[in-house]
């Protein structure tokens, strides 16, 4: 797929890395926009900007449409039928483009109907392939699922286990706590690569090495449905035991869920993976397959302005990091407005006079804002949670929908079991993606600058 003013790209931008923050150049963002729908407007309400990539992510347009069109083919009846081996060839590409995606240069890639349970099955596969009365590690980012699960299988088969902590301070499951968790007889452990919440992103690579050096032979389990979109993917270098993704969170649709499980994990199997995970070829619709290969594509096309190289995987490699790069400038604009001298670390703006505006300091410079997690962008996945001193978060998520912005109001159980560590029971999450702009951003602070500016109702 080639886009006009390519060529001229790939001689003036070269391809950032992820601990930069350097925004798409304004010609290349317009055509990336143009690739997804309703990046400006709600088919239902009217204009808006959208910042809740991380409940509800835009599709892109190729992923739908290559759908549709599979859709209105007629069904092939027989395995012989032209059509039939047509629709295979669509869904092989698209094993071969996830495997591309994800680094996975072994090991083997499975499926279920959606991310939740083909994490679920994950979990049960690497619990009942250990020997009983073994330790099993998990974190305070785990979903209350995955620790129901955790507890029946312990139990039942006397296992013990341990629970890594999220530090208040940065957000993020911190090394030194894995290390403290996780003893010799440590059989499985899991991690989720980005907080859904807060969006801080873990060390996977590093967190995988602690836990080797003390449990070699430990299955290390990693859901990255909320990071898959956000950066680049190597699986296969992260010495862990499976990773889970979606297929809404690379834009895609119908949902699905899929998981990269290393060779020793496979052969936990024994022949007889769980029910509801499903190899490859087996039973599948190409649709979602097809998708994937579009989503691929547009990176390659992305990849394409940063990179001459001819392989594609470096490609794709150059796009996830120009995406982060772009990502986490638009953070840094929420977090700390548009100062020249903004801060990249954790310093906190303060000031000895009135308050400047919030366009100016970022929520993280306001006194009635508390950003929850790490003050700085470079640990976020394009996510934000914040909340506000005497106004309730459900108040400034109205506010933001009355004036054309989509935020997401964090308050569900899940929600607040995930926010107890910080000390809240609720929040605004701001979630943005690359198709976002920094003229979207700074309009987010303006909407946000009246409400802030109102008297406080005595909360917190």
């Amino acid at each position: 797929m080639a886009m006009p003013g390519a060529a001229h790209a790939r001689q003036d931008h070269s391809a950032a890395t992820c601990d930069q923050a350097i925004s798409l150049p304004p010609r290349l963002l317009n055509q990336v926009r143009s690739h997804f729908y309703y990046v400006d407007h709600c088919p239902v309400d009217g204009r808006r900007i959208h910042l809740n990539a991380a409940g509800e992510p835009l599709a892109l347009k190729a992923a739908v449409q290559v759908g549709a069109e599979l859709a209105s083919l007629p069904a092939p009846l027989e395995a012989d039928a032209p059509g039939y081996s047509a629709q295979a060839a669509v869904a092989t590409h698209g094993w071969e483009d996830l495997e591309t995606l994800l680094g996975a240069t072994h090991g083997g890639l499975w499926r279920a109907p959606s991310v939740d349970e083909c994490w679920a099955r994950v979990l049960a596969l690497a619990l009942e392939a250990i020997p009983p009365k073994n330790h099993v590690v998990t974190t305070a980012l785990a979903s209350s699922d995955e620790t129901t699960a955790i507890a029946l299988h312990a139990r039942q088969r006397g296992l013990s286990t341990a629970t890594v902590p999220v530090n208040p301070l940065t957000g993020r499951l911190e090394t030194l706590d894995y290390a403290r968790c996780v003893m010799p007889e440590t059989c499985v452990a899991t991690l989720v690569h980005t907080c859904p919440v807060t969006g801080i992103r873990q060390d996977v690579a590093a967190i995988a090495r602690t836990i080797r050096e003390v449990a070699p032979s430990c299955f290390i389990l990693v859901l990255g449905a909320h990071h898959a979109a956000h950066g680049p993917l190597d699986v296969a270098q992260w010495e862990v035991d499976a990773y889970v993704v979606g297929s809404e969170a690379l834009f895609c649709r119908p949902r699905q869920g899929f998981a990269w499980l290393s060779r020793r994990l496979c052969l936990a199997m024994r022949d007889a993976p769980p029910s509801g995970l499903m190899p490859p070829h087996r039973d599948e619709e190409p649709a979602v397959l097809a998708s994937i290969t579009e989503w691929v594509a547009y990176l390659d096309w992305l990849g394409g302005y940063f990179s001459t190289a001819i392989p594609r995987r470096p490609r794709l490699v150059a796009a996830s990091e120009a995406i982060r790069a772009h990502e986490r400038a638009l953070l840094q604009r929420l977090l700390h407005g548009v100062d020249d001298g903004m801060p990249t670390t954790g310093a906190t703006i303060t000031t000895t006079t009135t308050t400047p505006p919030l366009s100016r300091c970022g929520l993280q410079g306001h006194p009635r804002v508390r950003v929850i997690g790490a003050p700085h962008a470079r640990w976020r996945d394009g996510t934000l949670a914040f909340d506000v001193r005497g106004i309730e978060a459900w108040e400034v998520v109205q506010w933001l929908a009355a004036t054309g912005i989509s935020a997401q109001l964090l308050h569900s159980p899940e929600a607040e079991r995930l926010l107890a560590p910080f000390g809240y029971e609720a929040a605004t999450r701001l979630s943005v993606s690359h198709y976002n702009s920094e003229e979207e951003i700074v309009a987010c602070l303006q909407a946000l600058e009246p409400l802030l500016e109102r008297p406080s109702k005595g909360k917190g």
